[in-house]
């Protein structure tokens, strides 16, 4: 079942490179090359965390003494991205607070259905070590949340008003 991941963030990648890019040109900075300045960083961003975060976590639970696999690990790490697919074509319309708050929400979700798959599994760890693997997963959730808002959904309102200002300057 290793295709779904895989499609799952294929199709990401474009929607958030497009979804980015309606974004900034809703807010009046219209980006012309669309696949120069988005799909490139989208798919890095994507496909690392996809596919190497899954990695590093099952490393860390394999030295734990777990028997999960790097199969099952990619597949529950690459079906919680799912509901970023609906949240970022909704982050298009950009409204800075809804885009924090839908963000917000997907991080939630995604690291919830991480956690609540491998928390079974955790729960056999002395505290210390599931701890480690709690903040790993958050981490590395929180770094997508923060990518995702601060470089893809990125508001230009301070901008633009500056470039209003001075160009109204300017007439004056």
């Amino acid at each position: 079942d290793l295709y779904g991941p895989f499609w799952i963030y294929t199709c990401l990648i474009f929607i958030i490179a497009a979804s980015g890019s309606l974004s900034r040109y809703f807010q009046g900075s219209p980006v012309t090359n669309f696949f120069e300045d988005f799909v490139p960083i989208a798919a890095g961003v994507i496909y690392g965390i996809g596919f190497i975060v899954p990695l590093v976590l099952i490393l860390l639970m394999k030295l734990f003494g777990s028997s999960t696999s790097y199969p099952t690990c990619l597949c529950i790490y690459g079906y919680s991205y799912t509901i970023y697919i609906p949240i970022v074509i909704c982050c298009a319309v950009g409204v800075n607070v809804a885009q924090w708050i839908l963000l917000t929400y997907a991080a939630g979700s995604s690291t919830s259905f991480i956690l609540v798959n491998y928390w079974k599994e955790m729960g056999k760890y002395i505290d210390k070590k599931r701890y480690i693997l709690i903040i790993f997963i958050v981490g590395c959730q929180l770094g997508l949340f923060l990518v995702l808002k601060l470089y893809f959904f990125e508001t230009f309102t301070e901008e633009l008003t500056n470039s209003t200002d001075s160009t109204a300057t300017k007439w004056l």
